[in-house]
């Protein structure tokens, strides 16, 4: 239905004649039905708008302090910040980086993520991505010029999206403080991040595009001999072991990696 339907009667009597019952109820049942009707769909409206705790006070007063079109308005506005939004981790599988839905579900188009980047095509522009499937990379043979080096515990992985001008592909870096990827330093094959400067992706970019960190974690390194493998990655699970938040890429004087 396009919207509210008009109410339609069928005359059934003649000019001048006796109105019969059935004539009454011809109006009165239409008149019933279309009220019924009117009410379901102010209903609909008031459930899709305010939530099943809504209910309509019949002064034609409004019920909500602040109206839904300026709600709309202020996360419409705070999109506009760079950093991340309904973006979590699924750790089900510790040598995974997978992206997901802030509550745990898939996301979806209907469960969208979002990421808001500055702007690589247009300095000093920011632009937000729309995330609607999960992302995820496996850290597994990944050693980041740490083979043969021995194990490591909390090593701290940065969690980061880049921008290759329509999507949002999911990182891995052992830097932080990036404020772009290159081609060059984009792998998709594990074996292939074997220096510090490597960042493994989800998919492979086609030029040098800014990023939005996410966050870090920690994750202990077993260099070899482990059953799952060698350079084997197991990320925290522990309290602290995963920090979600809006990361400042550069800071004024001396940072120590």
């Amino acid at each position: 239905m396009a919207g509210i339907e008009s109410i339609k009667f069928n005359k059934n009597w003649n000019r001048n004649t006796v109105t019969k019952e059935d004539n009454w109820d011809e109006i009165a049942n239409k008149v019933a039905a279309f009220g019924s009707r009117t009410n379901n769909n102010l209903i609909q409206l008031g459930l899709d708008i305010g939530g099943v705790n809504y209910n309509y006070n019949g002064a034609g007063a409004k019920t909500q302090t602040t109206p839904v079109i300026d709600r709309i308005s202020t996360l419409e506005a705070t999109i506009n910040s760079v950093g991340t939004r309904n973006l979590g981790l699924d750790l089900s599988d510790r040598t995974k980086v997978k992206l997901i839905g802030a509550d745990g579900t898939n996301l979806s188009s209907s469960n969208a993520g979002i990421v808001t980047f500055n702007q690589t095509s247009s300095a000093g522009k920011l632009v937000s991505r729309e995330v609607t499937s999960n992302l995820e990379v496996s850290l597994l043979g990944t050693h980041w010029g740490h083979d043969t080096s021995g194990d490591l515990t909390d090593y701290i992985l940065w969690v980061l999206l880049i921008d290759n001008g329509t999507d949002a592909v999911l990182g891995v870096a052992a830097q932080g403080g990036r404020e772009t990827v290159t081609v060059a330093d984009a792998e998709t094959v594990q074996s292939s991040v074997n220096e510090i400067g490597k960042v493994l992706t989800s998919s492979a970019i086609g030029a040098t595009y800014n990023v939005t960190y996410m966050g870090w974690i920690k994750a202990d390194f077993d260099d070899t001999g482990n059953a799952g493998g060698e350079n084997y990655w197991a990320i925290s699970s522990s309290v602290g072991g995963v920090n979600i938040q809006s990361i400042q890429t550069y800071f004024e004087g001396t940072v120590v990696f």
